[in-house]
């Protein structure tokens, strides 16, 4: 109840009226029934609480309201080494991935990795044309899932998430176990910390992540253009001293011996070349995230692609050229050994302070490269989230616009994978690869039926483009598959199919269920003979909160819906049907801009017990009766919040009124 205050005015028959609200701490008034909440709902209480929200404001910074979405997007030169780091970063490792599967058959097979680094960024080329067509079809991004799930069928697009999912966890685990492996090619000593090294630099990038994308991309800038400066500086040099005679062979690294058991063949240039598609990883990266570009979204996007290809083309083109000609030779499967871009480096600066420079850039470039994949793995598990092919919490964003839930699932995925590997490049990226060729071909395949569907303008140009992309990127699924089986790539093939059918086993129980929950909208619930006053927490309209308000209305005059709304066109509609279905009933949103649903539900109460500290405000959680142990999983964790923070309360007296779908 708001308090109404007359005020005289300076002169004489001025009169004024102070509205005083007991909520305008809490709340922001918008309407009749409406209010928003401020930061000061969801300010912590206890001492713990305001310990662990001082914490998170050092390591995450301040809460944002979700009209600061648009402020949080990148523009080009941020968010090229956020969704860049990735590709880059794989001139690290590709050419001497090469180099080690050619020394299989003699390290005179050397001369081959130049030809299939040129037919590498020729499908580099390829792929960067067909996901421009695909950026310009999908504005508001289209990820391989989003184009093969509209275009191919359910069962597409959930391969091709499966694969970019499986393929995020491995990026995340080679690009940091390469980063720590460039760091102690420089530092031998640290070897036996590798493993630690590995850990901890993954929790940090996912610390980062969770401050936000505008700062990550702020934070991972700076390594970013030093390693492109620095390479780019490398093969600068390496290419004069070529030209002029003066370019020196790297010394002090003994060929690889013992490994020439093979014969030089087809199947051997294709397991190379397998390898060396790991540069490409990554590459699809810029068009999942098109929405975190500033406007216009779908021009930037395209740029940024066409710039990181370029740089990506001249580094390993460069990078492969100064191998084979400076006589370079991979680290194999010595742990210990020396990459073959340090000693290109080495040899080319000295053991001066650019080879440094160029081996911090290295490993900062490759542990940042795993930010790639906490841009783009939360975003697609949140869109699997929306479709119901994910738990809902990933489909939630934290306190800084970040999607927390998938942040944290690839973070310890990652480290696992690593432990289990000891941090070995060489064992991790047999598994790599694989994963991403085939969400291409599933995206590129769905944007040529896109535009037969579509015919627009220049749709045969777009088709023909797209085509290519699908049937070169199929060739190479195959190639992967078969020359890189025994290498692990069997795992990927058995995991995709496992979490496939996970995912579908998902959408199933929330299907079912979602149908014994469902209101039809048509129907109008009449009032029961008796009534009392009660507060309904609502967060949808379900049967169990249609049983609650039936209970509810046998207990007082009055029954209050309270629901918590993140955005003002559904909490409208939801009061909407609410008074069309179920007549009496009294409904109060409360929108929340910084996404809290529990602490300003719970402080909206106490506002409004102050009002009226004489009466005894009665809170009917809905709940919903698992049927499954998973279910307990999916269903009421807000209910056992609010539960939690009211239970025992001498204002407040909570029940619970559980509902159990019909089998």
């Amino acid at each position: 109840m708001a308090d109404l205050r007359p005020l005289k005015g300076r002169k004489l028959g001025d009169r004024r009226v102070v509205v005083d609200r007991p909520h305008a701490r809490y709340f922001r008034y918008l309407g009749p029934g409406v209010l928003e909440a401020k930061l000061e709902a969801q300010a912590p209480r206890t001492s713990g609480q305001r310990w662990m929200a001082t914490l998170r404001g050092v390591l995450f910074g301040r809460p944002l309201s979700s009209a600061e979405e648009l402020a949080e997007r990148l523009p080009k030169w941020k968010a090229l080494p956020v969704f860049s780091s990735d590709v880059m970063s794989s001139v690290a490792y590709a050419t001497g991935a090469m180099m080690l599967i050619l020394a299989g058959a003699g390290t005179v097979n050397y001369q081959y990795v130049m030809g299939l680094s040129v037919v590498v960024v020729a499908l580099l080329v390829i792929v960067t044309f067909s996901y421009r067509q695909t950026i310009r079809a999908y504005p508001n991004g289209g990820g391989s899932y989003i184009v093969a799930h509209a275009n191919l069928g359910v069962i597409a697009g959930l391969v091709a998430a499966g694969s970019l999912l499986t393929d995020y966890v491995l990026t995340v685990s080679v690009s940091v176990s390469s980063g720590v492996q460039a760091l102690y090619s420089a530092f031998p000593a640290i070897y036996e910390w590798r493993v630690h090294l590995i850990a901890l630099s993954i929790i940090l990038v996912m610390i980062v992540n969770l401050r936000g994308l505008r700062e990550s991309g702020t934070l991972f800038a700076s390594p970013t253009y030093i390693f492109i400066g620095s390479m780019l500086l490398l093969i600068g040099v390496g290419v004069i001293e070529s030209i002029t005679g003066n370019l020196h062979q790297v010394a002090g690294v003994a060929p690889l011996t013992g490994l020439a058991t093979e014969n030089m063949g087809v199947f051997l240039l294709c397991k190379a070349f397998a390898d060396g598609c790991s540069a490409m990883t990554g590459t699809e990266a810029v068009a999942n995230g098109v929405p975190a570009f500033k406007p216009p979204e779908w021009k930037n996007a395209q740029q940024t692609m066409i710039i990181m290809a370029t740089l990506l083309g001249i580094m390993f083109l460069g990078t492969s050229y100064l191998a084979i000609n400076m006589g370079a030779h991979p680290a194999g499967f010595q742990a210990t050994g020396e990459t073959v871009l340090s000693q290109v480096g080495r040899t080319i600066f000295g053991p001066g302070p650019m080879y440094y420079v160029l081996q911090f850039a290295t490993m900062g470039i490759l542990i940042l490269a795993a930010n790639t994949s906490f841009a783009d793995f939360p975003r697609l598990s949140s869109i699997l989230a929306r479709d119901g092919f994910f738990p809902r919490q990933f489909s939630l964003r934290g306190e800084r616009l970040a999607f927390n839930s998938g942040i944290v699932a690839l973070s310890l995925a990652s480290i696992g994978l690593c432990v289990a590997f000891q941090g070995s490049t060489d064992r991790l990226i047999g598994l790599y690869a694989i994963g991403v060729f085939t969400s291409f071909t599933l995206s590129q395949s769905g944007m040529v039926k896109h535009w037969f569907a579509e015919r627009g303008s220049g749709w045969r140009r777009s088709a023909f483009i797209n085509g290519i992309g699908a049937v070169v990127t199929g060739v190479v699924v195959v190639v992967i598959a078969i020359s890189k089986f025994d290498q692990g790539v069997w795992m990927i093939i058995i995991v995709v199919p496992i979490l496939v059918a996970l995912m579908i086993f998902i959408k199933y129980e929330y299907d079912q269920e979602g149908l014994g929950l469902e209101v039809q909208p048509d129907v109008v619930f009449g009032a029961p003979r008796r009534r009392q006053r009660v507060v309904v927490a609502a967060q949808a309209m379900t049967r169990a909160v249609v049983q609650a308000v039936r209970v509810g209305q046998t207990m007082g005059e009055e029954v209050q819906l309270v629901h918590v709304t993140l955005d003002h066109a559904e909490g409208e509609h939801f009061r909407e049907r609410v008074e069309r279905q179920l007549p009496g009933a009294r409904v109060v949103l409360v929108e929340s801009p910084y996404r809290a649903l529990v602490r300003p539900f719970v402080r909206y109460l106490e506002v409004s017990q102050a009002e009226d500290p004489d009466r005894l405000t009665i809170v009917l959680l809905p709940e919903h009766l698992a049927r499954h142990w998973w279910d307990r999983i999916l269903y009421n964790q807000n209910v056992h919040r609010i539960r939690a923070a009211l239970v025992g309360r001498k204002d407040f007296v909570v029940l619970d009124t559980p509902y159990r779908r019909e089998a």
